[in-house]
């Protein structure tokens, strides 16, 4: 998995257990008119992992701590703060519970993993992928609704490119929209596998707002995981 290959430049531990088989989750954002925050909305609103212990064995799969050096609920303690505290206006995700459950439903509803494998890309430590290429053809398959695009994501490392995670937006009734779309009031904001922290800008990236830090010949890895 890409974390691990950002995990050997900021010096953290990775580690993937066997039963974590494809792309797995970052968190479930919701937004007001922008892609960033709100954020850390209730401090009194402690994560509680009893609250989702129904839940556990499919978050260990689809939304894992890939961090070795950490606890293992410190990722979802952290998401819940940061992200569901936001979320509770919204009756669909209005408490822990129903926060982590409606971001598996929607995950398992997308199964990125196999729309990648249904077009034909695989993971493979020696391949180079056209990340436009994948973008075109995954969008159809997301939804029928002309106009509504994922946006993916790259991230450089010792000057290779390797696809990192994809980004699909919702309304607050969890009906598929544009992350593009203005004004993006209201938006909830989805995103599979680890997304990138603040990465150095890097040059030749390509021009293309639904690619972001992707590189401008769109050429990337899509490698293979390695179970540690």
């Amino acid at each position: 998995m890409v974390i691990c290959v950002k995990d050997r430049s900021t010096g953290e531990k990775c580690h993937i257990s066997r039963n974590v088989t494809g792309w797995t989750i970052h968190g479930l954002w919701p937004s007001v008119g922008s892609s960033k925050g709100p954020a850390f909305c209730n401090n009194s609103s402690k994560f509680n992992e009893s609250a989702i212990e129904k839940l556990l064995p499919a978050l260990d799969v689809y939304w894992p701590n890939l961090h070795s050096d950490t606890v293992r609920d410190d990722f979802w303690a952290y998401e819940w703060s940061k992200h569901g505290t936001c979320a509770k206006l919204v009756k669909e995700t209005r408490n822990e519970y129903l926060y982590f459950k409606k971001a598996l439903d929607l995950f398992q509803m997308i199964n990125f993993t196999g729309i990648l494998t249904d077009i034909g890309v695989i993971p493979d430590d020696n391949k180079l992928y056209d990340v436009l290429d994948i973008l075109n053809k995954i969008t159809p398959r997301l939804s029928k609704v002309k106009g509504i695009k994922p946006r993916l994501s790259c991230y450089k490392y010792k000057e290779q490119f390797y696809l990192t995670s994809v980004i699909i937006c919702f309304t607050k009734q969890f009906e598929m929209t544009s992350c593009l779309q203005k004004p993006r009031d209201n938006r909830l904001y989805f995103q599979s596998l680890k997304d990138k922290k603040q990465i150095e800008k890097v040059e030749n990236l390509a021009n293309n707002d639904d690619l972001i830090d992707c590189p401008h010949d769109h050429l990337v890895k899509y490698p293979t995981i390695r179970y540690h």
